[in-house]
C-alpha cells in the first residue's frame, strides 16, 4: 500500500488537483513538505517542487530527484482540469484575474498560469490553451518581523517610512505582511499604539483577498484595496480612507515612485518593498533617486544570503547599521522562520539560494 502523508501546507490545495497529481502530492514526506515554496505543473513535463533557491523533480512515489527521466510526468488534460478546478469551473467569474496571469485561492495561495494570450485591441482579454500552472504555497508567519519592528518605530504613534529590499524569493512580502500586522494591531512589547493602515495590494499577495475577505492577518485597523495598480490605488485611498500608513509591494515604475511622493505630501507614511540587491542598486533606477536620498525613505530592511546563511540588515537613510543578524546566531524562531533549511534535507551543496550576497 502506498504511504500517504497528511501535510497541512499541501492539504489546502490538494482538492484542486487531478487524481494522479493528488496521489503524488499526498506521498511527499512531511519532513520535506514544509520547505516547499512552489509546485510547477507543466503539460507534458515533469512535476517540479521549488524550494528556497533550488528545485527538484517529483517522482511518482513523492520523492525528489534531479533526474527528469525518473520523475512523474503531467498530462495536458491534467493541466486543463487543474485550471478549471482553480476557477471553480467558472472561467467568466475569474476573467479579470486570468487576464492578469494569476488566480488568488482560498487560504492565500496563488496560482500563476501560462498559455496562449488573447488580446482585445491593445489589452489582454484572457488566456486559452493553458499549458502550465505554478502554485505558490502561502505561509503566513506571524511574528517574523517582531525583532526588527523597534527599528522602524518612530514613536508610540508613528513609524519611519520604510523600504524592504531583496532579490526575488528572499522573503520581502512575508516580512512586509507581518510589519503591516504589527502596525495595525499595535505592540505592547514595542510600546506602539497601532495605526490606521491601508494595503494597496496590486498582485493580491499581501492580504490575499478571496471574495473580498483577506486570507492573511494584516491587523484589525487595515483596509485592503485589492487588484489595483499602485499608482492609481495610492491616490484612491488618500482621497477616501484617510490612512496613517500605506503598505505596497514591489515598487518598480516611475509612476509608482511619483505616487509615493504624493502620499508623503499628503502626510501618510509608506512601507514598501522593491526588488534590488542593495540600496545602491535601487538608486540607479529611473525615477527612484528622490525616494532614496535625504527626504525619502528613512529605514531600509535588506534581506539576503551568503554561503547558504540568511541575513537581515536594517539601516537608516545615511547607511548607519541599526540591526544585523543571521542564522549563525541561532535566530531561527525570529525572521529566519521564513526560510526552511533545504540543505538539511537535500545536501548543503544543492541548497544555495539565488539571493544577494552581502556586500
Amino acid at each position: 500500500m502506498d504511504k500517504v502523508h497528511q501535510n497541512d501546507d499541501l492539504s489546502r490545495i490538494r482538492n484542486y488537483m487531478p487524481d494522479r497529481i493528488k496521489r503524488v502530492v499526498d506521498r511527499i514526506s512531511p519532513e520535506i513538505a514544509p520547505c516547499l515554496e512552489e509546485l510547477r505543473i507543466n503539460a507534458g513535463m515533469p512535476l517540479v517542487g521549488v524550494f528556497s533557491g533550488f528545485d527538484r523533480f517529483i517522482a511518482e512515489d513523492g520523492s525528489f530527484t534531479s533526474q527528469p527521466e525518473t520523475a512523474f510526468y503531467v498530462d495536458r488534460e491534467e493541466v486543463e482540469e487543474l485550471f478549471y478546478r482553480l476557477c471553480e469551473h467558472s472561467i467568466y467569474a475569474y476573467q479579470d484575474d486570468i487576464a492578469r496571469g494569476f488566480l488568488t485561492l482560498k487560504g492565500g495561495y496563488r496560482a500563476g498560469i501560462c498559455g496562449k494570450v488573447v488580446y482585445q485591441g491593445q489589452n489582454i482579454k484572457g488566456l486559452k490553451d493553458i499549458s502550465s500552472v505554478c502554485i505558490r504555497i502561502s505561509r503566513e508567519l506571524k511574528g517574523c518581523a517582531e525583532e526588527i519592528f523597534p527599528f522602524i518605530r518612530a514613536g508610540r504613534n508613528d513609524i519611519y517610512n520604510t523600504m524592504v529590499i531583496s532579490p526575488p524569493r528572499c522573503g520581502k512580502t512575508t516580512i512586509l505582511r507581518d510589519i503591516c500586522r504589527i502596525i495595525s494591531t499595535g505592540s505592547e512589547k514595542a510600546d506602539f499604539a497601532g495605526l490606521r493602515t491601508v494595503i494597496v495590494d496590486e498582485r493580491s499577495e499581501i492580504a490575499a483577498c478571496y471574495r473580498g475577505v483577506a486570507q492573511n492577518d494584516c491587523g484589525p485597523r487595515t483596509d485592503v484595496l485589492d487588484g489595483c495598480r499602485k499608482s492609481e490605488g495610492i491616490e484612491m485611498v488618500l482621497r477616501g480612507m484617510s490612512p496613517a500608513v500605506i503598505v505596497v509591494d514591489e515598487l518598480g515604475t516611475r509612476q509608482d515612485a511619483e505616487s509615493i511622493r504624493m502620499a508623503w505630501n499628503a502626510g501618510a507614511r509608506i512601507v514598501a518593498t522593491a526588488h534590488a540587491y542593495d540600496i545602491g542598486d535601487l538608486r540607479e533606477r529611473p525615477g527612484f533617486g528622490f525616494l532614496i536620498d535625504k527626504g525619502g525613505f528613512e529605514r531600509y530592511i535588506v534581506l539576503g544570503i551568503q554561503n547558504g546563511i540568511r541575513w537581515i540588515r536594517v539601516t537608516d537613510t545615511y547607511g548607519n547599521q541599526l540591526y544585523h543578524n543571521d542564522q549563525t546566531f541561532g535566530m531561527y524562531d525570529g525572521v529566519f522562520r521564513m526560510h526552511c533549511h533545504g540543505h538539511e534535507v537535500f545536501g548543503e551543496a544543492e541548497s544555495q539560494a539565488a539571493c544577494a550576497s552581502e556586500a
